[in-house]
């Protein structure tokens, strides 16, 4: 099976890409795991500049997004400091909370109604190897596609990361987070997102993120650092806040819970790294563009998606898809990501390891909005 370019991995940053090569006139194919719709665990947030994408690629489909049925408009993020004192800062742009499970299948259901992309559902990508023309893409089923270009959008995991650019998830420092779902927790702002410091699980935070219908997203995430031992019980931990923290336990009495905790990791992007090389490009979960402070990571991943789209075009107009070639993605990804979310890991873990440094921040506005803008 040949084809120009192969998209490995068909969740936010590899739809992106494949709506941004529609008027290409290039053979598309897209490669998934899963079946769609499928979960995703995550904090559900999708925030302006995804929007912004999707209005720049497509008007109609900018608006079609921001219409979308399973939404939760956010207008704001408050914080609670470990001594309890609140902040609270006003979204600038259009964002709303969407289960993923709902939100990307929205997005890949744009892809089939609005593109040519050829969808391979249900296969995992096995092996990827360079050949004297391309790279051969073996999935599950056998079936093996060769591809000029190959752009890796499949997750924290990626195995065009591994097996292309010989990189993995453990060079970078996670992020750590468990999630669950609960109806009817008391208090929440439905056009707030929650965000709790606690000296228990720094550098970190629980978060209580509205849905439809009296839903929440409810979870807590830390930076764990670099070959760190640290033994926390994430399930029992986040058990015992919402049964026991005399700030939020009062709010979960008489809640439903919905679904079991679901663990996953984050890659935090912590260095200068090339995401691309011969015939190959990282986006997403696979390039570790995850914002250290805000833990999102939905929009940057539609970004690249589309930026892939456009490294893709110059290397076809020019026929070249060597590393040098490619590393013009680089270079993108980090002036407009990487850069920023390096300052904002190291102002992570000097500002969030200490429950007095989080109680002196909260005292000054002007310093909260920097760190969140960084």
């Amino acid at each position: 099976m040949n084809c120009d370019i192969v998209i490995i991995g068909a969740g936010p940053a590899g739809c992106a890409c494949a709506l941004a090569l529609k008027e290409v006139g290039r053979d598309v194919v897209l490669v998934d795991k899963a079946n769609f719709p499928r979960d995703k665990i995550c904090g559900d947030a999708i925030p302006g500049p995804a929007f912004k994408l999707m209005q720049k690629m497509n008007p109609e489909w900018g608006t079609a997004m921001k219409n979308f049925a399973d939404t939760s408009e956010v207008k704001y993020s408050k914080g609670f400091s470990p001594n309890g004192k609140s902040f609270t800062v006003g979204w600038e742009t259009f964002s709303y909370n969407s289960k993923r499970e709902n939100f990307d299948n929205f997005l890949f259901q744009l892809v089939q109604k609005e593109t040519d992309t050829e969808i391979i559902l249900g296969q995992r990508a096995d092996r990827l190897a360079y050949d004297e023309e391309g790279v051969e893409c073996e999935i599950e089923n056998g079936i093996k596609i060769h591809a000029k270009l190959v752009i890796g959008c499949d997750g924290a995991r990626s195995i065009v990361s591994r097996q292309l650019a010989d990189y993995d998830i453990k060079d970078e420092a996670p992020f750590l987070a468990m999630r669950t779902y609960f109806k009817n927790v008391r208090g929440m702002e439905k056009d707030t997102n929650e965000f709790h410091f606690f000296k228990e699980i720094m550098p970190g935070y629980f978060w209580i993120f509205p849905l439809d219908n009296g839903w929440a997203n409810v979870g807590f995430g830390f930076l764990k650092p670099y070959n760190s031992k640290n033994s926390l019980n994430m399930r029992k931990t986040l058990e015992e806040i919402i049964e026991s923290h005399p700030r939020i336990a009062p709010r979960f009495k008489g809640a439903d819970l919905i679904d079991k905790a679901k663990g996953f990791a984050l890659p935090i992007s912590t260095k200068k790294r090339s995401v691309s090389g011969e015939r190959f490009i990282l986006c997403g979960d696979a390039a570790s563009l995850i914002n250290p402070i805000g833990g999102h990571g939905i929009d940057t991943a539609m970004w690249s998606g589309y930026y892939a789209a456009q490294q893709a075009i110059t290397c076809f107009e020019k026929n070249d898809f060597s590393s040098e070639a490619l590393e013009a993605f680089s270079s993108v990804i980090h002036t407009k990501f990487k850069k920023g979310f390096n300052r904002s890991y190291k102002a992570a873990k000097l500002t969030m390891t200490s429950p007095r440094v989080m109680n002196a921040i909260f005292n000054n506005g002007k310093l909260i909005k920097k760190l969140i803008d960084i």
